[in-house]
């Protein structure tokens, strides 16, 4: 008697387990989707951080290295000394930078703007857009 319930519980859930198959397939090609989704959305993202951090990086070295060619006369031009330092400026990582603009706060204060286009990191896809990425960088004249 034992044996004979055994066997038709076993037989109910193997009926189970067929006719649900394909929703566990389903369930299974959603949730794929989902989390590639997921990690390409998180690599852009840290592309983009990334972009941000190198061009913020940029500008602040060439408000520094303006504050030091102009020894103390910020009243000179400053925009030829920022574009010669990113000439000669190693940018990693940057596409198309641009020196937007180069203009003295407070008679001590160098503020340097520079602009970026950013490239996702899977350029082939047709849902990859660029954008432009603006950063500033600020260096003051010590005493």
């Amino acid at each position: 008697m034992k044996f004979a319930l055994v066997k038709q519980l076993l037989t109910r859930a193997s009926a189970c387990k067929d006719s649900e198959r394909g929703s566990l397939a389903l369930l299974g090609i959603g949730l794929a989707l989902v989390s590639l989704t997921a990690i390409l959305a998180i690599l852009s993202a840290g592309s983009l951080y990334l972009t941000d951090r190198r061009l913020t990086g940029a500008a602040e070295a060439t408000a520094l290295s303006v504050v030091a060619e102009a020894n103390g006369n910020l009243s000179q031009p400053l925009e030829p000394m920022a574009s010669r330092f990113l000439s000669q400026l190693p940018l990693r990582g940057l596409r198309e930078v641009t020196l937007v603009d180069t203009s003295v706060d407070d008679e001590r204060t160098v503020r340097v703007k520079l602009c970026s286009r950013w490239f996702p990191i899977f350029e082939n896809y047709i849902f990859s857009e660029n954008g432009k990425v603006c950063s500033e960088g600020l260096a003051r004249l010590g005493r």
